[in-house]
């Protein structure tokens, strides 16, 4: 599974319309994660707002599974226009005992989704955590994940997340490193990236370039309200609204040789409560904002 041969030559910005972006009301850690909306709706929004992919989570990839099927929802996705397709979150791949075995469950799940799918990448999260575990100890554990997924045909692209038991970018990079997988990459994300309290000047700096599998944008503010994991599934902004700048974020990304797509994640009550095509519009006309004319 290999990255879209025009990425580099296509001089307008990809932009996904990540999972949460057209899910309406549902939200990371819910009840449920799956979209009350029906899928073949969705997938008609985004391609009439204007995206060139769609991102779907686990739980409406199993119910799509469950009642079109992959290949009906895959030739959706494609007569819609859609030419990318990312999934997610594998998660848990560092944990033991019945933690593992449900968390190798998903995994497996969101393999075959990503095969049969054509998927470009799966997001890859590091949990919620009070102490962070060991960097060795994740660090081991990610090099046999990217393995894996090397011999399944898959990129997986990791996140750091500031409440997670990667916190900061740094400690993501290590871990992509020493996996010494080409199938291992990162995901930066501007809000985990500023809320860690990393300039965008800092950030891509730091980061190799060709490791760089993914980026998301969005908007957010400063001051959290609530827990950090609270603030940013309620709280996010659409791009330019917040005080994150994701102009710059944009620009100095593409300065530093990032050719591949941009994934738009809104997560916020908010967003949720926007009828979903409006929502959308209003996500995508934001974040195209951010980009050089």
């Amino acid at each position: 599974m290999s990255m879209q041969n025009n990425e580099s030559m296509n001089p307008n910005p990809q932009l996904i319309a990540t999972c949460w972006t057209s899910a309406g009301d549902a939200a990371p850690l819910g009840p449920t994660e799956c979209s009350p909306l029906a899928i073949s709706d969705r997938i008609a929004a985004i391609a009439e707002t204007g995206w060139a992919g769609i991102g779907l989570v686990h739980d409406d990839l199993l119910a799509a599974r469950d009642t079109i099927g992959y290949e009906e929802l895959g030739r959706q996705i494609k007569t819609a226009g859609l030419g990318i397709v990312e999934v997610e979150f594998i998660n848990g791949w560092w944990t033991t005992g019945a933690e593992r075995k449900a968390a190798d469950k998903v995994q497996a799940e969101l393999f075959e989704a990503a095969i049969l799918l054509g998927a470009r990448h799966i997001k890859v999260g590091a949990g919620n955590a009070d102490e962070p575990l060991p960097l060795e100890l994740m660090t081991s554990a990610f090099s046999d994940l990217a393995d894996q997924a090397a011999e399944a045909g898959i990129r997986l692209a990791l996140e750091a997340t500031p409440f997670s038991n990667l916190r900061t970018t740094a400690e993501a990079i290590q871990v992509v490193d020493k996996s010494n997988s080409a199938s291992g990459g990162l995901m930066i994300d501007i809000w985990h990236t500023a809320k860690s309290g990393l300039s965008h000047e800092e950030l891509w700096d730091m980061v190799p370039m060709d490791r760089v599998f993914a980026v998301e944008i969005d908007d957010g503010f400063h001051t959290t309200v609530g827990t950090l994991f609270e603030d940013t599934i309620n709280n996010r902004a659409y791009c330019g609204k917040g005080d994150f700048d994701p102009a710059t974020f944009v620009r100095l990304a593409i300065e530093g040789g990032y050719q591949g797509p941009w994934g738009v994640e809104i997560i916020s009550r908010e967003h949720r409560e926007t009828p979903m095509r409006e929502g959308l519009q209003r996500a995508f006309d934001t974040a195209i904002a951010a980009f050089p004319a």
